[in-house]
C-alpha cells in the first residue's frame, strides 16, 4: 500500500531533517540509530536481521520488487545474466552487460557484444529472450536504467549513445508505437550537455523521465537532468572534488551518488526547488573501518514523503540506511548487510522502487553475487 501523502510544508520541514540527519550518519556498528541537530530519537523500532541469499556468477546491477535481479558476470563482467528464484540463473547475452529490469519483469535494459544498446524482452522469465536493438546516434551505447509505471510496465530509460565513436552523450529513451523513429517499441532522443560539461552519461532515471550521471564512473561532475533536459552541475563537497550521481528517487527529490570518496545525498524539498544543498553521509569512526574509510551510494527508494532506504558500500561493505523522515523526531538506521561466506566485503548495487515496505536489495559479496531479503 502507498505511504500516505503530506503536506508540502511538512515534506519539506521532512526533507531538510533529512539533510540535517545525514551529516551525522555513522559507518561503524553494523546496526545504528544516529542523533542529530534535530533531536533524532535515540532509539528505533527493532528490525529483522536481513536474510543473504548467493545468487551465483551475476553481480546485482538491477532488482524488482519480485526479486529478479540482473546484471554482468562476476568474473569478467564480460556476459548479461537474470537470476530468480523460480529458474535460477539465465544467460541472457554472451559478451553483453545487463544493467536494469522493468518492474513487471517483462524487459531488461543494458548493451550486446557489438557495443549497441539493446533491450532483451520476454514473456516469461524461463525465456526465451529476445534481443531487441535500440535506436542510437550510429555509434553504440548501453542502457543503464528503467523506469517503470505502477504497474510495472517499462517507460522510460537512460544511458548513453556515442557520437563520432568518441564522445558519450546522455540518452533518454521512451516507449512508442508507431512514431517516426520509433525502433522495437522505443524512441530514442539525446540529451543535450552544456558547459562545464562537455560528454556524460545517464546513470538512473525516474518514471517522470528526470536523469541523474556523470562524466566518468566515480569521476569529475556529477549532473542531473530535468524532463525538459535542463541540466544542472550537482556541487561536490568541496570545490574541485570530484562527484558522481547514481540514483535519483520516484519522486525527485533526493539523488545519491559519491564525492570525494564519501557517500553522499543531494536534496531539495520539492521539485520547485533546486538541488543546492549536497549532505554527506559522514565517516564516523572510518580511521578503524576497512577498505580505506571510503563509501558510496548507489541506488535509493522510494521517494521520502515519508520513508525510505539507501544502499552502497561503507568501509568495504555492502549497507543500507533506512531513514523515516516522516517521523518528529526524524529516525536512522544503518545496516550492514550480512555475507553469504566468511568474507563481508562486497557492495549493495540496486534496491526495488516499489513503495512496499518488503525491500529487495541485490548486489555482491563474498566474490559472489548476492540477495537480500527480509530487511
Amino acid at each position: 500500500m502507498p505511504f500516505p501523502s503530506i503536506t508540502r510544508d511538512t515534506r519539506a520541514f521532512s526533507i531538510s531533517a533529512f539533510a540535517l540527519l545525514l551529516s551525522t550518519t555513522a559507518c561503524s556498528d553494523p546496526v545504528t540509530s544516529v542523533a542529530s541537530p534535530l533531536a533524532v530519537r535515540a532509539s528505533v523500532a527493532a528490525i529483522a536481521a536481513p536474510t543473504v541469499t548467493a545468487i551465483g556468477n551475476i553481480v546485482g546491477y538491477g532488482v524488482n520488487d519480485d526479486g529478479t535481479i540482473v546484471g554482468p558476470s562476476t568474473g569478467n563482467r564480460s556476459s548479461a545474466y537474470l537470476w530468480a528464484q523460480p529458474v535460477g540463473l539465465e544467460l541472457l547475452g554472451t559478451g553483453g552487460l545487463a544493467w536494469d529490469i522493468s518492474g513487471d519483469g517483462s524487459t531488461v535494459g543494458g548493451k550486446n557484444s557489438a557495443e549497441k544498446p539493446v533491450v532483451w524482452t520476454s514473456t516469461s522469465l524461463a525465456g526465451p529472450w529476445t534481443e531487441n536493438v535500440l535506436g542510437d546516434a550510429s555509434f553504440g551505447g548501453a542502457v543503464r536504467a528503467i523506469a517503470s509505471d505502477a504497474l510495472g510496465v517499462p517507460v522510460r530509460m537512460t544511458g548513453n549513445v556515442w557520437r563520432s565513436g568518441a564522445t558519450k552523450t546522455p540518452a533518454r529513451w521512451s516507449s512508442c508505437t508507431v512514431e517516426p523513429g520509433c525502433t522495437n517499441g522505443w524512441l530514442l532522443t539525446t540529451v543535450t550537455v552544456t558547459p562545464p560539461i562537455t560528454e556524460a552519461w545517464g546513470q538512473d532515471i525516474n518514471p517522470s523521465g528526470m536523469i541523474v550521471g556523470m562524466e566518468g564512473s566515480g569521476c569529475c561532475r556529477a549532473a542531473f537532468w530535468d524532463a525538459n533536459d535542463v541540466q544542472s552541475v550537482l556541487q561536490p563537497v568541496a570545490a574541485g572534488a570530484a562527484a558522481a550521481a547514481w540514483g535519483i528517487n520516484d519522486a525527485g527529490t533526493v539523488i545519491v551518488g559519491q564525492s570525494n570518496s564519501i557517500a553522499v545525498a543531494w536534496v531539495r524539498a520539492s521539485t520547485s526547488f533546486d538541488f543546492a544543498t549536497i549532505m554527506p553521509i559522514a565517516l564516523e569512526g572510518s580511521k578503524t573501518c576497512k577498505g580505506g574509510g571510503t563509501s558510496i551510494a548507489y541506488a535509493v527508494n522510494p521517494d521520502f514523503a515519508t520513508a525510505g532506504t539507501i544502499v552502497g558500500q561503507a568501509c568495504g561493505a555492502p549497507v543500507a540506511w533506512k531513514v523515516n523522515v516522516a517521523t518528529v523526531p526524524v529516525s536512522i538506521v544503518k545496516v550492514v548487510l550480512p555475507s553469504s561466506g566468511r568474507s563481508g566485503s562486497g557492495t549493495a548495487h540496486s534496491i526495488n522502487r516499489s513503495t512496499s515496505a518488503a525491500h529487495r536489495i541485490a548486489g555482491q559479496v563474498n566474490g559472489a553475487g548476492a540477495y537480500w531479503t527480509n530487511f
